[in-house]
């Protein structure tokens, strides 16, 4: 095959190509990385271009993160985000996708890859690699509204909560964001003894903004107080359910299993095929809350590649062998 030429391509170029090729994940669209660099201006949207050998147009994105010594970082995506290769017409290929991430590795001193779990590419020029893991349920195909993906266990919590009086509804504007962190700041302080929620309360806005429809906050409400909630993110085939939270003291009311009925009905109304659920950061109390919904455990690998001169600054810097 050809050698193929990137061009970083502009915030505005980028949200035209996603009208035609919408990327499967909400973490690889313009969305994402803006919401990114409102609050972490350090991190800038690089979104990259190429044309395919059939002359098509692909573009994966990456984020560029500024440094005083000039290096060319870029990571698809941060802060645990996805990336993928999205491209107008055809499906790719595995071997396009192979290629075109090859040819990606190079186009930096520092190029991380978090690729989309649901495609396992082949990275021949990879010299960094990750091992990571998601839980995700399979819509595809589910009918009764996507309720046959959902563990039968707990479906019946979720419908335990329901005959309890609680309700579970997509709410929206900043009031809705605004309870939602009250939630995960009070599960942050009083269950996780954290100072503060890993996710910052700007960022969540910020996401909100640029997300548009394609970011929901579902709450769960008893007695009209909201007592759980998550935030659910759209690609074209994945919703990823971001961040979620119950207030602790609430749990005997099974809110999460509701919650999570509630959008895996949404979800497969629209044709969405996978409930990514993320990693469970080594958790095993929340794998195991995972399998008992239904979702399966999915490894896959960060890869990523840097330069010689890369490695031998970071070693230095570090005092470990390059």
């Amino acid at each position: 095959m050809a050698r193929l030429g990137f061009q970083r391509i502009s915030g505005d170029a980028w949200l035209e190509f996603e009208k035609v090729a919408p990327a499967a994940t909400f973490f690889a669209t313009p969305a994402w990385a803006f919401a990114i660099h409102e609050v972490f201006p350090r991190l800038e949207p690089c979104p990259l271009s190429c044309e395919l050998p059939d002359g098509r147009l692909a573009v994966i994105p990456f984020c560029r993160s500024r440094n005083r010594l000039g290096w060319v970082m870029l990571h698809g995506m941060p802060f645990d985000g996805y990336t993928v290769i999205s491209a107008n017409g055809a499906k790719l290929e595995a071997h396009d996708v192979a290629f075109v991430l090859d040819a990606a590795l190079q186009q930096g001193d520092e190029v991380i890859i978090n690729y989309w779990p649901f495609v396992v590419p082949a990275c021949r020029k990879a010299n960094v690699t990750i091992a990571a893991e998601t839980s995700a349920l399979d819509l595809s195909g589910a009918n009764e509204g996507g309720l046959k993906a959902i563990d039968p266990k707990s479906r019946r919590m979720a419908d335990q909560a329901l005959r309890k009086g609680a309700t579970c509804a997509l709410e929206r504007g900043e009031i809705a964001a605004a309870t939602y962190f009250s939630i995960l700041e009070s599960a942050a302080k009083e269950r996780w003894h954290r100072s503060a929620p890993t996710i910052r309360e700007d960022f969540l806005r910020a996401v909100f903004a640029f997300g548009g429809e394609a970011a929901q906050v579902w709450l769960v409400r008893y007695e009209g107080e909201a007592i759980a909630g998550g935030v659910a993110l759209y690609g074209s085939q994945e919703v990823s359910l971001w961040t979620t939270a119950t207030k602790p003291g609430m749990e005997i009311l099974r809110p999460h299993n509701l919650l999570h009925k509630t959008i895996i009905e949404y979800a497969a109304s629209r044709g969405i095929h996978w409930y990514n659920l993320n990693s469970s950061s080594g958790l095993q109390g929340v794998l195991r809350f995972k399998q008992a919904l239904g979702a399966r455990p999915i490894p896959y690998t960060i890869f990523g590649r840097r330069s010689r001169r890369f490695q031998v600054l970071r070693a230095i810097r570090t005092g470990r062998n390059p």
